[in-house]
């Protein structure tokens, strides 16, 4: 009997939140791969549609020029345009009680594939976020847990996803910038020193949860979530070393939904292997070919309640007094002698009776910060020119320096 194995495609907004992974076998299927969840959020809602790939391929095929929409059962269609490797709905809508609601998806090849009928369950209640110095296995930092309570007894079945967002501090920042240029023909390196029309000192970065975060209280008396454990951020992890805000989504699923996460979380455990007895392969979910039964397609179109939550936190709100964690790179310094001229450094190699000047003279920091853009210009220190790796002195050449509008 042959056996396919399938990449589960998952991101933040949809199915969940695990990194895209690719099994190739012998066996390999193209099979269609659907992401859709819709919320009670008033919203520009958002489809992915995608195809399984192979071992070697580094991202999923984008499904293009598919005709995406949802209806519910008062005759209105819901439109999705194609956009940025997504499909987008042309308008803000959001799933409403007691509507019934069903994914349509016609791609270009004249496929159609449709949902099962989904209605919303009952309304996210309102989550408490707690942060508490802890430690765990023996690992010192700062454990986000949530609570919330449904009175109704009704919502049972809940889904965590979270978006973190933190402030990062460039080490060795200076407003001063250093120009250099070169004359090729009398070998002088010049130098002077403007100010910088740009402040990128202070960065702000967002990324967003990798696992399948699922709880229920089926098992209980009490609809009633308590110290669910959402995020763990080690003491000396730098995206607390200032300031730091996470932003808690709590989802309400149905019994369907949860099973289908339950199942696709025990499949994309880290801590078993995808080859183990417990390998289940296709997972099957509500979305299906139309008129082929036996087509298997990937995916499950969920209809979801939603309540967020966003709390900030200081890193000595915690550990007052104590070292701050590292920055995310090692940052060393690069010293230039500024009055070391000397011919025939432009020479492969410079010649060999010759001081090491083109080494740690000005024609060196010339090929660093002008030719190569390997550093950049810090201080100049015991009159030496000082500089460092560009990351470690503009933040801004891996992230945003521009403040988030939630920022507090």
């Amino acid at each position: 009997m042959k056996r396919a194995l399938y990449i589960l495609i998952i991101l933040v907004t949809t199915l969940s939140c695990t990194e895209p992974y690719a099994i190739q076998n012998n066996t390999f299927e193209d099979v269609l791969v659907i992401e859709a969840t819709v919320t009670n959020e008033l919203k520009k809602q958002e489809i992915k549609i995608t195809r399984t790939f192979q071992l070697e391929e580094k991202d999923p095929t984008f499904e293009t020029n598919a005709t995406v929409y949802i209806t519910d059962d008062l005759g209105n269609q819901y439109n999705f345009e194609e956009e940025n490797g997504k499909y987008i709905s042309e308008f803000e809508f959001q799933a409403i009680p007691d509507r019934q609601y069903q994914l349509f998806v016609n791609t270009s090849n004249g496929k159609e594939y449709n949902s099962t009928i989904e209605e919303l369950p009952s309304i996210s209640n309102q989550v408490e976020l707690n942060v508490n110095a802890t430690n765990l296995l023996g690992v010192d930092g700062v454990e986000i847990t949530a609570n919330s309570f449904d009175p109704t007894n009704r919502s049972k079945y809940y889904r965590f996803e979270y978006e973190e967002t933190y402030k990062i501090v460039s080490p060795y920042w200076t407003s001063d910038s250093l120009n250099l240029s070169y004359n090729p023909t009398n070998f002088i390196v010049s130098t002077w020193i403007t100010q910088k029309s740009y402040n990128s000192k202070v960065c702000y970065n967002t990324e967003y949860s990798n696992e399948i975060l699922l709880a229920n209280t089926t098992a209980i008396s009490e609809d009633k979530i308590t110290d669910f454990p959402v995020r763990f951020i080690p003491q000396n992890n730098s995206i607390i070393a200032y300031r730091y805000s996470i932003l808690v989504k709590q989802f309400v699923q149905n019994l369907e939904a949860h099973t289908f996460y339950s199942k696709l979380k025990d499949l994309s455990s880290t801590n078993t292997s995808l080859l183990s007895p417990k390998q289940q392969g296709f997972i099957e979910g509500n979305i299906n070919n139309k008129t082929d039964n036996s087509e298997k397609v990937i995916g499950f179109f969920d209809v979801s309640s939603v309540f967020k939550k966003r709390i900030f936190f200081n890193y000595n709100d915690f550990f007052e007094g104590e070292a701050y964690p590292n920055y995310s790179f090692a940052c060393s310094t690069y010293s230039y002698n500024p009055f070391l001229e000397i011919e025939d450094c432009n020479m492969e190699p410079p010649p060999k009776n010759k001081p090491p000047y083109c080494e740690f003279g000005k024609y060196a920091l010339y090929l660093a910060l002008v030719q190569y853009e390997s550093e950049i210009y810090f201080d100049v220190i015991d009159g030496m020119f000082v500089t460092v790796k560009p990351i470690c002195g503009e933040c801004n050449r891996l992230w945003s320096t521009e403040v988030p509008d939630f920022w507090e």
